[in-house]
């Protein structure tokens, strides 16, 4: 049907189809400090602040909002910043837009950096709105100067704030003043007070029969086992159970370095150390504080130990670390060296905790010897809940070399089989098949590009008006990503029948590099090995790297060999 010209019709050509503005991102960031000290601050206001802004600027359009809540300007790695950073690296956003320029950040040097390297490189608008700055009409000769000053002042102020905040903390804790989210096992934030704790009954009685068991002989697993012999909740799980803590724990069940930290804790005997670490809230630094630095606070609360029973706990502990370091250093000074092929793979079917390898160097009468096993610490604690295991390293490692062994047998066997399959006529006139369908889609696709080629031409010229072009590219466009998909598809499916495919490309690459291997080494295990679970020593659960590729390359071949049958 021959198409009939428009020409004659008033038909109105715009330059472009759309209006394209800046993909905006809004950037909110108050720290803790600035929303005490800057009078009707908050995050709300910053927000509806920004949003108003970028609503009466026509060029801005907001794609996203990105919101830091109680984090210092002093660093840059704050989870929506970084959020953020990654959608200007994938082209995302294009322009960013915060309140000042101290919101983001108050580092000199990181936040020129973004300003004046980083958004310009990635080819980002950025705009501080009370600061009066946008990097699309910025005068270099005037911001040049301004921007770092501002910079370096919002440093500056970043530091007062730190020292004063540090100073304040100080002059509280010599004053006996006491801090903590919660109380220690044992104790209660007393509700009238937030800086004092008084004993809770419902559990003093444990925290007694720990001290008493210990100085009286028990080791901290012993301790740890009869109390889940006796069914006696956790710190953790009794503190949900109190609802002071809402965290979910993996276990629920007492453990010895549970033990050991009741036991090394002062705060038993009515004394408390205030502040056990100092914070450069500045720079973000954290280090430990000593007992003689002036905040251990002596008679600060009910004591539910005496310091005779709490001075004994800590000898017989100390006495047991010197006995513990005084094997070190036997033997000769020989050291069991075996590397850990299985660290952070190996898992406990019962508890769910990582085993570790236990490393022993023992006197032989012919000379020294090594001996490694695989322990869940835990066993010794959880009692019947979590059998002890004891796996010898050896034993493990050679079962886990068996299992890779067969498992790169068994890729090479499939593949193999499909190398024969392909060869088969059947197989080759498929292929052939599939080569005819990617060269007739490949010239359905030119044809259709040709025809949205030709398509704004006639659409300048008055053929088309603008709802018929645009419902017409609709089309053509839908057509081609159809004809896409179905390319790649058809052209996977050519790569099978070739006589080298080996499935996945990775796994390929791996199958193939560790084939005879004879030796197990961490690089080996990584390779193929996800996770494994051991509930015995002769029950164990292996989950390989490649499960799913593998038996996607399976029923490939399966599939295929019903086919040329």
């Amino acid at each position: 049907m021959a198409r009939r010209s428009r020409k004659g019709s008033a038909v109105t050509v715009p330059q472009t189809l759309e209006v394209k503005g800046y993909r905006t991102a809004i950037y909110v960031r108050l720290s803790r400090e600035d929303e005490r000290k800057i009078e009707g601050e908050s995050v709300e206001n910053q927000l509806e602040f920004l949003k108003d802004f970028v609503r009466k600027d026509p060029s801005l359009v907001l794609t996203d909002d990105y919101v830091d809540r109680h984090v210092t300007g002093t660093k840059f790695d704050r989870p929506e910043f970084n959020r953020m950073i990654a959608d200007v690296r994938s082209g995302r956003i294009n322009c960013v837009v915060v309140k000042d320029l101290s919101r983001l950040g108050r580092n000199y040097l990181e936040a020129g950096d973004y300003i004046e390297k980083i958004f310009p490189f990635f080819g980002v608008r950025f705009i501080a709105v009370t600061d009066d700055y946008d990097s699309l009409t910025s005068n270099p000769a005037v911001d040049g100067l301004v921007v770092p000053l501002k910079n370096l002042i919002n440093e500056a102020y970043a530091k007062d704030i730190s020292k004063k905040i540090c100073t304040s903390f100080e002059n509280q804790f010599k004053q006996g003043i006491f801090f903590a989210t919660t109380a220690a096992y044992g104790y209660i934030k007393d509700p009238h007070d937030p800086h004092m704790i008084l004993v809770d009954e419902d559990v003093k009685d444990i925290v007694v029969r720990i001290f008493a068991e210990y100085t009286g002989g028990k080791s901290l697993v012993q301790i740890a086992r009869d109390l889940n012999m006796d069914e006696i909740p956790a710190p953790s799980v009794y503190w949900q159970q109190k609802d002071v803590i809402h965290k979910q724990k993996y276990t629920n069940l007492w453990e010895g370095t549970q033990i050991k930290n009741i036991l090394q804790n002062p705060i038993y005997t009515g004394d408390v150390q205030i502040a056990k670490t100092k914070k450069c809230y500045y720079k973000g630094i954290t280090s430990a504080m000593r007992r003689d630095d002036g905040y251990y606070v002596e008679d600060h609360h009910e004591a539910i130990i005496d310091h005779g029973t709490f001075d004994k706990a800590q000898e017989m502990l100390k006495a047991k670390r010197k006995e513990y370091f005084s094997t070190r250093g036997k033997n000769d000074g020989i050291k069991n060296k075996k590397p850990d092929y299985l660290q952070g793979i190996l898992y406990c079917g019962h508890c769910g905790n990582k085993m570790n390898m236990y490393r022993r160097t023992i006197k032989l009468v012919s000379g020294v010897g090594h001996y490694s096993t695989y322990v869940c610490k835990r066993s010794a604690a959880y009692g019947p809940e979590d059998p002890a295991k004891n796996v010898k390293a050896e034993d493990m490692e050679g079962m886990i070399l068996e299992l890779i062994k067969q498992h790169i047998a068994i890729y090479v066997e499939v593949k193999d089989r499909l190398k024969i399959l392909n060869r088969k006529p059947v197989a080759e006139g498929k292929k052939a098949e599939l080569k005819d369908k990617l060269s007739s889609l490949k010239s359905r696709k030119e044809k259709v590009e040709g025809f949205i080629r030709n398509l704004y031409g006639d659409f300048t010229e008055g053929i088309f008006s603008e709802t018929e072009y645009l419902e017409m590219k609709t089309g053509y466009v839908s057509e081609l990503d159809a004809l896409d998909a179905d390319m790649e598809e058809t052209e996977n499916m050519i790569e099978t029948y070739s006589a080298a495919y080996g499935g996945n490309a990775k796994m390929a690459r791996t199958f193939s590099k560790y084939i005879g291997v004879n030796k197990l080494n961490r690089e080996l295990v990584v390779a193929f090995i996800a996770k494994i679970t051991c509930y015995s020593k002769m029950r164990f659960e292996v989950e390989y790297t490649f499960s799913n590729e593998l038996k996607e390359f399976m029923d490939l071949v399966e599939k295929r060999g019903d086919e040329v049958a």
